[in-house]
């Protein structure tokens, strides 16, 4: 029975040696390989949180409608066109340019759209007050519309609802009226001392507002509005209206 014991405790020991050497040959061969020793997965003492990889550059979830990336990994986001926008500026760029070709009595095709700017005028004439108009004071919805002639010349054209629509001039001034022409519709004025950017040379167009033309005579005193003849250096403007001065 002594035997048997002391053969037992032999077999353990021997057992128990080899665990050792296998853990220290495990361990050996860890830090030969650069790897952290093997843990007891039941330590909670020992466990870690581990981050998660940072993203390479700036990312936009869910992307942006019409949004287009640029150099350097960012995004630049861009609002998808608008298909009533888009229509509404197509019907006032046309307005427009039906307004002024018929206004100055030219070919629709010599005239493109600059710009074009979407309003609340102050007041029902569109935000061109003329001489003797009383305007009503109430917020008009419209476009205010830029358009450049084939020459150069630019002309600006006020929108309202439905048809409505109002010649901006460039100049406006009380003058002295020098001479008429009644065949050619030019009205002459008295130059003025210095500088004059109006000019003395206006003409009618089929779109002026002139009010007693065929009675105008040296010496009367007029209110007139004028916009830049449609070719450059014609040395004459174009007459928005004029009217007798009170």
């Amino acid at each position: 029975m002594r035997v048997t014991l002391a053969a037992v405790r032999l077999r353990r020991l021997l057992r128990f040696l080899f665990m050792i050497g296998a853990l220290a040959a495990t361990l050996t061969l860890a830090c030969d390989r650069g790897e952290p020793p093997p843990t007891n997965p039941l330590d909670e003492s020992r466990v870690t949180a581990t981050a998660a990889p940072a993203p390479a550059g700036p990312a936009v979830f869910p992307p942006a409608l019409g949004s287009t990336p640029t150099t350097g990994g960012s995004a630049t986001a861009t609002a998808p066109p608008d298909p009533a926008a888009e229509a509404a500026r197509e019907l006032a760029a046309g307005r427009a340019i039906d307004a002024i070709a018929g206004w100055l009595g030219v070919a629709k095709t010599e005239f493109t759209i600059d710009r074009i700017d979407v309003v609340a005028w102050s007041d029902a004439c569109l935000g061109v007050d003329r001489p003797g108009i009383a305007c009503a004071q109430v917020i008009t919805p419209g476009e205010r519309v830029t358009l450049r002639h084939r020459s150069g010349e630019t002309y600006e054209v006020h929108l309202g609802p439905r048809d409505a629509a109002a010649w901006h001039p460039r100049y406006e001034a009380t003058r002295t009226v020098a001479a008429v022409d009644l065949a050619s519709g030019l009205v002459t004025l008295q130059p003025l001392a210095g500088s004059d950017e109006m000019g003395t040379r206006h003409r009618s167009v089929p779109g002026s507002i002139v009010g007693g033309l065929k009675d105008l005579k040296a010496g009367d005193r007029v209110q007139i509005a004028v916009a830049p003849w449609p070719e450059r250096n014609a040395g004459v403007g174009a007459i928005v209206w004029l009217v007798r001065a009170p």
